[in-house]
């Protein structure tokens, strides 16, 4: 059973902290990799994931999960197993969230219509 969310802003903590999550499994994958293709598809399906959440203000949620990804590399609390893919895959993160949660909140907003 799942709760039925009727405030537009408790729904949007909560897919904050779905953001905030994404974008720590994102850096998390950044920092372990060992080639650039499975960091990307993490990064553009949690992107696609909180742009279907939040189809009107995704853009907040993607740059959440960017600036998290982002800061977790230039803080580095871990060493990275890569550091040139993971230095590329954090800021290739920012672009990335933004395109891919733009293009799951028009695919959204186009399923709603019908």
């Amino acid at each position: 059973m799942t709760a039925k969310i009727n405030n537009s802003y408790l729904l949007l903590v909560r897919n904050i902290l779905i953001s905030i999550g994404t974008g720590s499994l994102i850096a998390y994958t950044n920092f372990h990799v060992k080639n650039g293709y499975l960091a990307m598809t993490i990064i553009a399906l949690s992107s696609f994931l909180i742009g279907f959440l939040e189809p009107r203000r995704g853009w907040i949620l993607a740059l959440t999960q960017a600036a998290i990804a982002i800061s977790f590399y230039y803080i580095k609390p871990i060493k990275p197993v890569d550091e040139d893919l993971a230095m590329f895959t954090s800021h290739v993160a920012v672009g990335q969230s933004l395109v891919f949660s733009f293009v799951a909140g028009a695919l959204r907003r186009l399923y709603q219509k019908k």
